[in-house]
């Protein structure tokens, strides 16, 4: 069972009595749950764990009970119980009942409990069955205006130019999501600290580049105030992309002449252009900063359109292209951004909005990370996970070229490109189980029906979800449990050691047997039934038929997903695939990662329509990635904020 603080935190004391919830809602809809999908186990008869839960009341003013509840409105929340062994299982609209009881009633208790839909990792908590029901589609956006802290890559295009030894914005991947989930990161007093130096070292360079400029327009009758303006204005149009104000001219102005009083020139220069990067304005996003009220919503001004449109699609601040279209008055701002996402994604001589898609994928699939797993080097094949990596990206790019069925696609196609022999001289053809003579091509290579399907199968993906020296089904597992089926699996317990028995005679398949004990399997069996079919492969990715002499077993039993034609037998990582890329549940789960990328938060359910819009553009487009975006920056989700939150 996960920590208890994960999700609630319990007041010091119980010297209150609990306000009692409708006795009604507990004989009716409560007692009926816990009797019919928990008392079995946590009963008279039988205590799993030594929880007891057939002698629970409503009221909230024991401590033991209070956590006790907690512990049930969390284990109902992660899918815990009950147990993949149980003969009948609740449907989700009878688990929200009992969570949202719980939850209220421990509200109405002082007891305050922790919401973490909207938090890093988190996102598959929000109802997936609400999310794309035609009932939810009339509610309104529901999250606030945001400021948002630009990315690492925006931060190094700012100050371009500046010797940079390290970015302050640039963090590790955040566990669980993508690499720019925005409303993750803080601005604090060191990266303050740096930027401002970074910002000093930047103007330094570009102020002295500009006294050249000055001289020239003073030898041509300028004064120095006016050629002083013209090029602040012009720093102002490099950095903010606009005109400076004349308040704001006048302020600059006031600040050049007081330090080149004191300290010379062109340092008063250096520290105007040092206080434009400064600004709040260009290290962070504003929205909805304007208030203007739409239906009860605060829609973003078309500037602030512009900078998120931009950001979402390149790392860049709007190019001069992009705010002309957003001051064209004919056009709405949603035809807008739907023309400006189009030609960002149609630029082929700066396909920088096309490698953000690249991106997308890296790390949804969350393939990269096969550089950084260490592997041994073995007779008659030389180990290079870059190669790997970068037949991998062909592969996905081809596919977005295509634009066709692409999230099927990348599941399940049998061609890869393979250009292992093409890097440094490194790589070899045997870990994708070519013969030792073959030669390389740059045509799509058609692989058996019983040997590759998709990125699943990929060495490259299957390195990336292993260990050092060994395959990792869980790992496997847990990212199809996530990012495929849209589930959740608690952290791992503080007082579990999480390491398999060393036993060199022992297949993985036995090894893991450990994980098999009870306190553990609630979690595993939500794991390591669909990470052992790619058995079938070893930890360099080769395809196998015998592990330790012995035939691989590639076989598994999936249950309790809830999603139609999901459960059952599989023969194997090509079953199991098939089943994958062809559910809708899948497909829709899908649609839910890209929003998370493109709009750097978690879903909520004020964004079904926006959810359900998207899937519908993806699904009468043939599957096309471009549809999926164009609409998902188009969206009442891209363009309004909720008000007063």
């Amino acid at each position: 069972m996960p920590a208890l603080a994960l999700h609630i935190v319990l007041a010091l004391t119980f010297c209150f009595v609990a306000p009692t919830a409708s006795g009604g809602e507990f004989k009716e809809h409560i007692q009926p749950f816990l009797k019919n999908y928990c008392v079995t186990c946590h009963g008279p008869d039988k205590q799993k764990g030594a929880i007891r839960v057939d002698q629970l009341t409503q009221s909230m003013s024991d401590q033991q009970d209070a956590e006790l509840w907690s512990r049930i409105l969390e284990a109902i929340e992660f899918g815990e119980m009950p147990a993949e062994n149980a003969k009948k299982f609740p449907t989700r609209a009878e688990a929200r009942l009992v969570q949202s009881w719980i939850a209220h009633t421990l509200n109405q208790a002082g007891l305050k409990v922790e919401q973490k839909k909207d938090k890093e990792g988190f996102g598959n908590l929000v109802p997936h069955d609400l999310l794309f029901s035609p009932a939810e589609r009339k509610r309104q956006v529901d999250v606030a205006a945001r400021l948002w802290r630009i990315s690492p890559k925006a931060l190094a295009h700012t100050v371009r130019g500046a010797r940079m030894i390290s970015n302050p914005f640039a963090l590790d991947k955040p566990h669980g999501n993508f690499r720019d989930f925005k409303g993750k990161y803080v601005f604090n007093s060191l990266m303050a600290e740096q930027v401002t130096e970074l910002a000093l070292a930047h103007s330094e360079k570009e102020a002295k580049n500009a006294r050249k400029a000055i001289v020239l327009m003073k030898e041509k009758g300028s004064t120095i105030n006016e050629a002083n303006r013209e090029a602040i204005k012009k720093h102002c149009h490099n950095v903010l992309r606009r005109t400076p104000t004349e308040e704001e001219m006048e302020v600059m102005m006031d600040l050049l002449k007081k330090v080149d009083s004191e300290l010379g020139v062109p340092f008063g220069l250096q520290a105007v252009y040092a206080s434009i990067i400064l600004r709040p304005e260009t290290l962070f996003r504003f929205e909805g900063t304007e208030n203007i009220d739409v239906n009860g919503l605060v829609a973003l001004t078309r500037r602030e359109l512009a900078n998120s449109l931009s950001f979402a699609l390149t790392d860049l601040p709007p190019d001069s292209n992009m705010l002309r279209a957003f001051e064209n008055e004919d056009l709405t701002p949603r035809e807008i951004l739907r023309m400006e996402t189009q030609r960002l994604l149609d630029d082929e001589k700066r396909p920088i909005a096309r490698n953000r898609l690249l991106q997308f994928f890296q790390e949804y699939f969350d393939y990269l990370k096969a550089e950084d797993v260490f592997k041994d080097q073995i007779k008659g094949h030389k180990h290079w996970a870059p190669a790997l990596v970068y037949d991998l990206n062909a592969l996905v790019t081809q596919v977005l070229k295509q634009d066709k069925q692409v999230f099927k696609t990348l599941l399940t196609t049998r061609k890869y490109l393979v250009y292992v022999n093409s890097h440094r001289d490194h790589g070899n053809p045997l870990v994708y189980n070519l013969p030792p003579d073959w030669k390389p091509t740059p045509k799509p290579v058609t692989f058996p029906k019983n040997q590759r399907m998709g990125v699943l199968t990929h060495p490259a993906w299957l390195v990336a979800h292993s260990t050092n020296f060994d395959n990792d089904p869980i790992r496997r597992g847990h990212w199809i449990r996530y990012k495929l089926l849209g589930g959740i699996v608690p952290d791992i317990p503080i007082n579990v050691d999480a390491k398999l028995p060393d036993e060199p005679s022992w297949t993985l398949r036995q090894r893991m047997h450990v994980t098999r004990v009870e306190q553990c399997y609630k979690c595993h069996s939500k794991m390591n039934p669909l990470g052992l079919p790619f058995e079938l492969y070893d930890h360099y990715g080769r395809y196998r038929l015998n592990e330790l002499d012995r035939p691989v077993d590639a076989t598994s039993r999936i249950i309790n997903t809830g999603i139609p034609d999901m459960d059952g037998e599989v023969n194997g990582p090509f079953e199991l695939i098939e089943r994958l890329a062809n559910s809708t549940h899948c497909e829709q789960v899908f649609v839910r990662y890209v929003f998370r990328f493109f709009l750097g938060r978690n879903e909520t359910l004020g964004d079904a329509k926006t959810l359900q819009e998207a899937h519908k553009a993806y699904q009468q487009s043939d599957g096309s990635m471009d549809a999926l975006v164009i609409s998902l920056l188009s969206s009442d989700s891209f363009i309004y904020r909720a008000k007063g939150l």
